[in-house]
């Protein structure tokens, strides 16, 4: 066999799947969020893109990111600690200057700190690096520390102001539980101050350090179970995990309905919500995550004999994952010069008001096809130029192990 089908042979098969479903998924939600209008948002498929599939599928990228760390220390792991220290620096940094170029090409300068999930996954990255030198109990009482603390931490903080000072119950939901689920009334205002920048940053961004941060940490505790061959032994504990944190995120956010709405920011019994992601949603999010990764992590790396044999859907996951960055990067910038172009010709931004679910959907599902085809064709062309060619060119010149 050769050294590529090896290699081949031996990638966690689920990683990239659930990888890729929710970079496509991602790629539904956002066309639905960005070109959606107010009918739009009252309907099924615009809340089931953006709460049923979105609101735990950032979670399952996060995690996916931290179990990737693992998996590729694992090949590095006789560099020494001074060049895995220096991979770990460059490969942060050149994804949060991705994340930062990203939104200032999308949205314009003024929006650069709105604090995407890349410059998150950028500062976790090198969070990741001193993991390492952790015990996994260890790693797992930060993440229950950064969960736990999270209500107290934005109570010390003017959070009404900065998301526009009020809640709103979700449309669809609503109607059938009423306010189990809250949605702020205005997007996040991004401010040129210094303290509003790193308060953004480190609390309330769209995707803050904490608590998001706790997923990555999360799956580089279950990377390591995967690289000990102990993850399978493990999946019927997560799963069990899994439905008891989606028990508690679910009870407690319907317990909540009769609190108020700050109880989002500074509770831990209050109703769901994203942003700020509650207390509620964290639990939630954490226990559909482990369930879906332990039912594919069965389904492609335990069940499966052989993985060289993939499906068509599968290979598009597949190269989705390879491509994660470059794939994420291109839909913002579809969807930003997208409104820009309909700004150009109609001198009206319509920003969230563009047309209907059904179109807004159709939209994302050609944009779906039309970066597939860019991939599929870049994948051809061993990928040159793509944003993970440039990363592996600047790890490989700065990064580089000594000769021997």
């Amino acid at each position: 066999m050769s050294e590529d089908t090896n290699r081949r042979a031996e990638r966690i098969l689920s990683i990239d799947v659930m990888r890729g479903f929710a970079l496509i998924c991602m790629v539904l939600v956002h066309f639905m969020i960005f070109f959606g209008n107010e009918g739009a948002v009252d309907t099924w498929p615009y809340f089931i893109l953006n709460h049923v599939l979105g609101d735990w599928g950032a979670a399952c990228f996060l995690m996916m990111m931290g179990m990737s760390q693992v998996l590729s220390g694992r090949k590095h792991a006789d560099d020494g600690n001074r060049i895995l220290l220096k991979r770990a620096l460059i490969r942060g940094g050149y994804i949060f200057l991705v994340g930062i170029l990203m939104l200032a090409i999308a949205w314009g300068p003024c929006q650069i700190w709105q604090w995407d999930i890349l410059t998150l996954m950028g500062f976790a990255t090198i969070l990741l690096f001193f993991c390492r030198f952790l015990p996994s109990w260890a790693i797992l009482v930060i993440a229950a520390a950064l969960a736990l603390c999270t209500p107290w931490l934005r109570g010390g903080v003017d959070f009404n102001a900065v998301w526009g000072g009020q809640f709103v119950q979700v449309p669809v939901i609503s109607r059938y539980i009423p306010g189990i689920m809250l949605d702020p009334a205005k997007e996040f205002e991004v401010v040129w101050r210094a303290k509003d920048i790193v308060q953004g940053f480190f609390l309330t961004g769209y995707f803050p350090v904490i608590p998001w941060s706790l997923f990555p940490l999360v799956g580089f505790v279950m990377g390591r179970r995967i690289v000990g061959k102990r993850m399978r032994h493990d999946l019927p504990l997560l799963i069990i995990i899994g439905i008891l944190l989606v028990c508690l995120g679910l009870g407690g956010a319907y317990a909540g309905r009769a609190r108020p709405e700050s109880s989002i920011i500074n509770g831990f019994v209050s109703p769901l919500s994203f942003y700020p992601d509650s207390f509620t949603m964290i639990c939630f999010q954490l226990g559909m995550a482990l369930i879906v990764f332990s039912i594919l992590y069965y389904c492609y790396d335990v069940f499966k004999r052989d993985k060289q044999k993939v499906s068509f859907m599968v290979s598009i996951y597949n190269r989705t994952s390879g491509f994660s960055l470059t794939f994420y990067f291109l839909h913002y910038i579809l969807i930003g010069w997208s409104l820009a172009l309909v700004y150009f010709i109609t001198g009206k931004y319509y920003l969230f008001d563009l047309m209907g679910a059904i179109p807004a959907l159709l939209c994302g599902i050609a944009a779906v096809v039309l970066l597939e085809l860019l991939l599929y064709y870049w994948e051809k062309r061993k990928a040159k130029y793509s944003l993970e060619w440039f990363l592996v060119m600047l790890t490989f010149r700065f990064a580089s192990p000594p000769e021997p």
